[in-house]
């Protein structure tokens, strides 16, 4: 693996909209995030996982895109800004999803 993140981890600024989208409703669009990266449309199962355990739904995902999009990292790097940045992280996927063109139908995903 040697790409990179498309934005920041702090590039909050780069689409004010997603931006406050991302910061609102985080646990929807880590659900629009877990399915776009399967290539499906939300399930109930992303409403529970992330209503339950939305920290580990946030990470899950983050995984799922570096792995997709061959970026440099691990789980552990993965686990450690979603603890620590964790809205920042929401919003890191949703542009890093967008900029490779996966843009699911669903309502969150702008």
């Amino acid at each position: 693996m040697s790409g990179n993140w498309e934005h920041g981890l702090c590039d909050c600024t780069s689409d004010m909209r997603v931006c406050c989208i991302s910061y609102l409703w985080p646990n929807l669009q880590v659900m629009q995030q877990r399915a776009t990266v399967d290539g499906r449309q939300c399930e109930v199962v992303d409403c529970l996982i992330t209503s339950v355990c939305f920290p580990l739904a946030t990470c899950l995902a983050r995984g799922a895109i570096r792995e997709k999009h061959g970026i440099e990292g691990s789980a552990v790097m993965d686990c450690l800004a979603t603890c620590y940045c964790t809205l920042c992280v929401v919003h890191q996927n949703t542009m890093q999803l967008q900029a490779k063109g996966e843009k699911p139908s669903g309502l969150f995903m702008v």
